[in-house]
């Protein structure tokens, strides 16, 4: 079966401009390398030891987020 033919007035989905998806993108990198490392130190404080396993899931998790909110647009 083949999709039905679109209209050619249906309004298209308006992405923002590639400079605002960067400053976007880094936005979201840098909030979530923050609460990262919040909750390494909150857990520091509260049960007196680091959790070295999560250092690299932490440092990981950022351009994680980043890439999948940047795809969201693509």
């Amino acid at each position: 079966m083949h999709p039905p033919p679109q209209n050619e007035r249906s309004p298209k989905r308006k992405s923002p401009s590639k400079r605002t998806l960067n400053i976007l993108t880094a936005l979201v990198g840098v909030a979530t390398l923050a609460l990262g490392i919040g909750w390494l130190v909150y857990s520091w404080i509260t049960d007196l030891e680091v959790p070295y396993f999560a250092i690299p899931l932490v440092l990981c998790m950022p351009v994680i987020v980043a890439v999948a909110f940047r795809n969201c647009w693509d």
